[in-house]
């Protein structure tokens, strides 16, 4: 019994791992101007749906970025927010 509890614990341990939590923000667009800004949520680990996701935003301005991740994930969940001048 003792050999199982103490292997539960091992394994309970070992699952939880420190999140690596990153972002970044960049300047927006002047004060009082026109601006869109779109953000959106993906995971990565697929460069083609990646890509396909966000073609859409070339030529906007990235203004902010966060990723998540952890040592048992092999992938990263990420947002991305894009801004550009409204016409």
């Amino acid at each position: 019994m003792k050999l199982i509890l103490s292997m539960g614990v091992v394994l309970l341990l070992t699952g939880c791992a420190a999140a690596n939590i990153s972002s970044q923000v960049r300047a927006s667009g002047s004060e009082g101007s026109n601006l869109m800004t779109r953000c959106v949520s993906y995971t990565t680990g697929d460069d083609e749906d990646t890509n396909n996701l966000l073609e859409k935003y070339d030529g906007w301005k990235m203004i902010y970025v966060s990723e998540y991740t952890t040592s048992n994930k092999t992938n990263t969940a990420a947002i991305m927010c894009f801004e550009k001048p409204m016409l």
